[in-house]
C-alpha cells in the first residue's frame, strides 16, 4: 500500500483517508513525460520497421511489400490473442488500483 502511495505521489495524486488531492502541475508533467516516452518509442519503431530491422512477417504474420501484402492467419491470430491477453492484464491492474483507492 505504501508503495502505490509513493507512486502516486511522484505522479501529483495524494490519497488520505477523506480526501484525494491532485497537483496539476506534477500531473501534468507525469503525462506529458508518458506521451514523450511513448512517441519517441512509436518513432523508433517505425523507423526500424521502415529500415527492415523489425520483420512484421515473422512477429505478426504481415509482410509487405511494393507489390503484395502477404497476412498469415494463423500467426496474426496468435499475435491477437496475445495482445488481448496483454490488454486484458493491464485492465484487471487498472481495476485493481482502483478497488484499492476505494478502501482509502
Amino acid at each position: 500500500m505504501q508503495e502505490q502511495n509513493d507512486l502516486f505521489q511522484k505522479i501529483g495524486v495524494d490519497i488520505n483517508h477523506e480526501k484525494i488531492n491532485i497537483d496539476l502541475g506534477k500531473t501534468k508533467a507525469f503525462f506529458e513525460s508518458l506521451q514523450s516516452i511513448l512517441t519517441e518509442k512509436a518513432q523508433d519503431l517505425q523507423q526500424d520497421i521502415a529500415e527492415g530491422k523489425v520483420d512484421l512477417g515473422e512477429n505478426i504474420g504481415i509482410k509487405i511489400d511494393n507489390e503484395h501484402i502477404d497476412i498469415d492467419l494463423g500467426k496474426t491470430k496468435s499475435f491477437m490473442e496475445d495482445l488481448g491477453n496483454k490488454i486484458a492484464g493491464f485492465v484487471n491492474e487498472i481495476d485493481d488500483a482502483v478497488k484499492n483507492i476505494d478502501k482509502v
